[in-house]
């Protein structure tokens, strides 16, 4: 019986001779660069598994039950490794992040191996022999950027995947010369240590009861004169980076042990201990030693910040370490409050004290939000110098997934790129001889700017590595393209601005949903290229005119004041709210 060759990453070393017929289990695996390679051969590409939305809600709550059940069981054995007796709120927060990242990526990369073994009887392919350990993250910043953009990481995860269904597939394993890992090792510099000495200085001007407040999203103005109603110093970022720590074998031989678990779930258990980032295990006693560097204060009433929650570990073990701080966690983004699944949106709020959003009320924490507005603003341009330009906001996924969320997850990014080539080529060439692309600032490998240039060579590109703020004297009308914080911020600065993108991909939360409906009937929110593409010809001389108009107006407002308020009082508001908990 002749085999089918499956192919689960880009990795030229993986693949068959060329008269073979190959699967490539989805669209990552064909890089657009490598697109003279994959052609020459025999191939079909499996559909993926998530195109149904309807599945991808189920194994949301599926995959959300089973980490709840998983983090407890991780933060008994945590605590036994560690000789600590911490809550699981501080594992948590210390081990969430990592542990529903791993959970989330890995559920996606099983499901499309048994997608490939349920409509193919007879499978072969080639598993690389490597070295496992070096697939072991240093810390939660470390394992994402594997998890997201790292085609060996990926290659190995299926590899184990696949040798845990090793009956199902037949399989070849090939030994390559082995490529050492790069460690980046970040050196002390001038910066780092006036940092480490302006902290220690914080601490001393600061009272025992006081707020601690870091990675705030305010700017930093905001922030120092937040900080001086609380008579302390500003402390802006955290200077310390975690160290790196070589994994060891024997910390390794653990193992959480369940009576009645699905395939997955056992194979999830299984790889936990061998998945686990260094600074968890072999690091973890230093991350007390590395609070005590920064000299932070001991037991502060309440700690307050937005950007710092997910992967900053030192932070992270001195917020659960504080267990009788209450914790205050501010939005720093858009998509929060309106995106229908958004684990990111229900991990904060299930750790935090109190939760400050934009405007929005989850009725599920309803207790612990305060809509408080826009915590960070931009500033709107005085004058504007050319405004004839049209400014189209992109987003770019990563080619794997990560932490399931309601938008175009892995290669469904593809249909989302082509819904806006769509889109531009629908406008009148007047428009699109002023378009702007505005490219988001990680591409993840889909060489988004030459896809477009190889359609659209003579358009403006902006690759994103600048604040866009660069646009607003010049742009007549912005095009977001996604649930973002980029039509947020515009529509509090009161710039032109127009949404467009398939609800059925970026799914929302049924309370916004007539707030949408609003926008749609004013012309501000487009389901289809069609739609928005009509608007934009039909409208281009008067965009103006039409933004101010008393029907646009009023739906703006409306939208203001349940998702996206504008708080001009927003410094004098968190004050109470931190000095009500430091009380």
């Amino acid at each position: 019986m002749k085999y089918k060759f499956l192919v689960t990453t880009p990795l030229q070393e993986t693949w068959p001779s060329k008269d073979c017929k190959i699967i490539f289990l989805g669209e990552w695996c064909k890089l657009f660069t490598n697109k003279n390679n994959y052609e020459e051969y025999d191939y079909e590409t499996l559909d993926y598994h998530w195109d149904d939305r309807k599945k991808l809600e189920e194994d949301y709550n599926y995959l959300l039950e089973f980490y709840e059940k998983t983090i407890k069981d991780l933060a008994i054995k945590m605590n036994e490794i560690h000789e600590v007796n911490f809550s699981l709120r501080y594992w948590k927060i210390l081990l969430g992040p990592w542990l529903s990242l791993l959970i989330h990526s890995v559920f996606d990369r099983w499901e499309m191996i048994q997608v490939a073994i349920n409509v193919n009887k007879y499978i072969e392919t080639n598993i690389l022999i490597d070295d496992k350990i070096k697939w072991i993250a240093f810390d939660q910043t470390n394992f994402k950027k594997l998890v997201m953009e790292d085609d060996g990481w990926n290659n190995f995860i299926y590899s184990e995947i696949i040798e845990f269904n090793n009956d199902k597939v037949k399989i070849n394993r090939l030994k390559i010369p082995e490529k050492k890992k790069k460690i980046i090792i970040k050196e002390r510099n001038t910066k780092i240590t006036f940092w480490r000495i302006y902290h220690f200085i914080a601490k001393l001007f600061s009272f025992k009861n006081n707020s601690f407040i870091i990675s705030s999203y305010l700017n930093k103005i905001d922030e120092t004169i937040l900080s001086f109603r609380l008579f302390q110093l500003p402390l802006f970022i955290n200077p310390n980076s975690t160290k790196i720590f070589l994994p060891q074998q024997k910390l390794r031989k653990w193992k959480i042990e369940k009576k009645t678990v699905s395939r997955f779930e056992k194979f999830i258990l299984k790889i936990i201990p061998k998945q686990i980032p260094t600074i968890y295990l072999e690091g973890y006693q230093s991350l007390n030693h590395d609070v005590k560097v920064l000299n932070w204060k001991k037991n502060p009433k309440s700690i307050f910040t937005s950007n710092s929650i997910h992967n900053d570990e030192i932070f992270k073990h001195f917020v659960g370490a504080n267990e009788n701080s209450k914790l205050v966690i501010g939005q720093h983004g858009g998509s929060y409050g309106i995106s229908k699944l958004h684990f990111l949106e229900y991990h904060e709020l299930s750790i935090t004290d109190k939760y400050i959003s934009w405007g929005w009320v989850n009725k599920d924490f309803k207790s612990k939000i305060i809509p408080l507005g826009q915590i960070t603003k931009r500033k709107k341009p005085k004058i504007k110098l050319n405004n004839s330009k049209l400014v189209i906001i992109m987003l770019c996924n990563s080619r794997y997934s990560y932490y399931l969320s309601s938008l175009s997850i892995s290669s469904q990014w593809l249909n989302y790129f082509n819904d806006q080539v769509d889109l531009i080529t629908k406008l009148n060439n007047d428009i699109k001889n002023n378009t702007i692309i505005r490219l988001y600032k990680k591409d993840y490998g889909w060489s988004s700017i030459s896809r477009f240039k190889e359609i659209f060579n003579n358009l403006e590109y902006d690759e994103g590595e600048i604040g866009i703020e660069k646009h607003y004297p010049q742009t007549k009308l912005f095009i977001a393209t996604y649930d973002s914080t980029s039509y947020l911020e515009n529509f509090g600065l009161n710039l032109p601005t127009i949404l467009f993108w398939d609800n059925s991909i970026f799914e929302m939360k049924d309370y916004v949903k007539p707030l949408f409906n609003e926008l749609k009937k004013v012309k501000v929110y487009h389901e289809s290229p069609e739609s928005a593409a009509e608007f934009i010809n039909e409208n281009w001389e008067n965009i103006d005119d039409w933004w101010n108009s008393n029907a646009v107006k009023n739906a703006i407002e409306r939208f203001n004041n349940s998702v996206n308020k504008q708080n001009n009082n927003i410094i004098n508001d968190l004050s109470k709210i931190l000095s009500t908990c430091i009380t």
